[in-house]
C-alpha cells in the first residue's frame, strides 16, 4: 500500500513529484523529498499518511538555489 501511495501516478493526481523516499533503519520514520507548486498539494498528497501518524511538511529548496540567493 505504501508503494502505491508513493507511485508517480498517484503523486501526479495531486500535482506532486516524488524525488526521493527513505525509511530510517530500525525506525518508523519516512522521509520524502517532494516537488509541488505549493504546500496545499503536498498536504493533500500526504493526507493518507496523516491517518496513520504525524506528518510534518517543511518547505525547502535545493542547495544550488540557497547558494544562488546567498543564504538559507
Amino acid at each position: 500500500m505504501l508503494l502505491a501511495q508513493l507511485s508517480a501516478e498517484n503523486a501526479a493526481k495531486f500535482d506532486v513529484e516524488v524525488q526521493g523516499a527513505a525509511v530510517v533503519d530500525g525506525g518508523h520514520a519516512l522521509y520524502l523529498i517532494l516537488n509541488a507548486p505549493d504546500k496545499k498539494q503536498v498536504e493533500g498528497f500526504m493526507s493518507m499518511f496523516a491517518q496513520a501518524g504525524s506528518v510534518e511538511v517543511l518547505p525547502s529548496n535545493s542547495c544550488e538555489f540557497v547558494v544562488a540567493r546567498l543564504g538559507c
